[in-house]
């Protein structure tokens, strides 16, 4: 009892209620937060499996994707607290081999296993004590009011998750889902954008001799040997780009020039090389196209410094313009010319290998011809000159 005079301490009930609340909603706003740092949606899953065992004290989490056509799931990210780890091989579910999993995600509710349990299916039961658990909370995570993945919550304790926190792991799981549904908008609006371009890049490649699909067969095959370099998505997107407008400053070229059946005189090739800074300056006006001005100006200049317009050489030419610059020399070799027909696939290759190190960087006359092995290409059914331009003119 207090001293006389002194009065007990008080704790008004609205403390403790915010207390019993409010953190737990404190930590999904702060486990939502780091979803939303992640592009990799992979790496963003991962996080979230480990976001939800946090949350509720569980010991392991499973997100698998969901594939409703072939009903199955399959592992796709993971994460277990110690003793526990997940086998990194991705496994493949049948639906109807587990019926309350396919309860889950077909009829969007959240399902709990405790192997302890009479009416626990033997099925699902059989796979929790598998994996060392006792207990198991599954709910689907929706996007675009479709299934995505399903969500699998393990615990060593015979558990049944109560009501508050499966809301919480759902409220999380949601934010997850934003996550992805801002990735697709951000891929469709790629893909509109991209196909802009080519279109853009297309039209205006009207005029030369080359057929309308040039710039994006390059932009295709330069995305494919950023791929074999290890480039970072970011940077490959924007040498994608790059290719699909490299040759944007033809617009500026006499078509007299640019479909002369012949070689072009002295003159005619000094006027054809200013296109690289003509279509550097057209998109120099551009904000959004600023990172690509540096790789159009540079899509002609040659490893051993003897390219245009700027002379640059090895690493002061930027990685972007050295993969589109392989890719449409071999890309001009492999089709016909209004002065020359395609020469075959192993000529082609055969002139890449001799240009590694002069007019081509080394590293990606490699990843280049690994893209063009690994693709098949072939021109069995072509006539062919053996009569070999200088690669990339």
């Amino acid at each position: 009892m207090p001293p006389r005079g002194e009065r007990p301490p008080f704790e008004p009930p609205v403390a403790k209620i915010a207390a019993e609340h409010l953190e737990p909603a404190l930590g999904v706003f702060e486990a939502a937060q780091a979803l939303f740092t992640h592009d990799d949606v992979a790496e963003m899953l991962a996080v979230l499996a480990r976001s939800l065992c946090e949350l509720v004290d569980a010991k392991a989490c499973m997100v698998s994707s969901v594939d409703m056509d072939a009903a199955s799931v399959r592992d796709l990210a993971g994460y277990a607290r110690p003793p526990h780890a997940w086998d990194a091989a991705a496994e493949e579910h049948l639906l109807e081999d587990y019926p309350r999993t396919a309860e889950a995600i077909e009829q969007g509710v959240p399902v709990v296993i405790r192997v302890d349990e009479a009416d626990a299916d033997p099925a699902e039961s059989r796979r929790v004590r598998r994996l060392g658990f006792r207990s198991l909370l599954m709910f689907a995570l929706t996007v675009e009011d479709e299934p995505y993945a399903l969500i699998e919550i393990y615990d060593t304790r015979p558990r049944s998750f109560g009501g508050g926190e499966v809301r919480r792991c759902r409220a999380l799981a949601a934010e997850a889902g934003k996550v992805v549904e801002q990735k697709r908008m951000g891929e469709r609006l790629e893909q509109a954008y991209f196909a802009t371009l080519g279109a853009l890049a297309a039209a205006l490649e009207a005029k030369d001799a080359y057929t309308n699909d040039h710039a994006i067969e390059i932009a295709d095959l330069a995305g494919a040997v950023c791929d074999q370099l290890r480039i970072a998505p970011a940077d490959a997107r924007l040498i994608r780009l790059g290719a699909l407008l490299h040759d944007i400053g033809k617009i500026g070229i006499p078509e007299s020039i640019l479909r002369k059946p012949g070689p072009l005189t002295s003159d005619e090739a000094t006027v054809m090389q200013r296109h690289p800074q003509i279509g550097a300056r057209i998109l120099e006006p551009v904000p959004h196209f600023a990172q690509l001005v540096p790789l159009v100006r540079a899509s002609h200049e040659r490893f051993d410094g003897n390219g245009y317009p700027d002379g640059l050489a090895a690493e002061r030419i930027p990685l972007g313009s050295r993969v589109i610059g392989v890719c449409d020399a071999f890309h001009a070799m492999t089709e016909d010319r209004v002065y020359r027909k395609a020469l075959r696939h192993e000529e082609a290759v055969a002139e890449i290998e001799r240009c590694s190190g002069t007019q081509f960087d080394p590293d990606c006359v490699r990843a280049l011809l690994e893209v063009v092995r690994a693709e098949e290409w072939t021109d069995a059914e072509r006539e062919h000159v053996v009569q070999p331009p200088e690669a990339g003119e």
